[in-house]
């Protein structure tokens, strides 16, 4: 996730590094299974609704 902090927009990357900073400052394992479980349900509801991801809408 390093490497994409940059180039791509996503709010994945964005919630993984709002879990390493304080006031959560959650461990680098931890915080891959929240993104993980973060991704999940995105997927989910994308399917659910029909709808395509869009960063500006998943950032509100």
């Amino acid at each position: 996730m390093l490497r994409n902090q940059g180039k791509i927009k996503n709010h994945l990357i964005d919630y993984y590094y709002k879990l390493k900073k304080p006031p959560f400052n959650k461990h680098d394992k931890v915080a891959l299974i929240a993104c993980a479980n973060h991704l999940n349900r995105t997927i989910i509801n994308l399917v659910h609704t029909h709808q395509f991801y869009n960063y500006s809408k998943a950032i509100q």
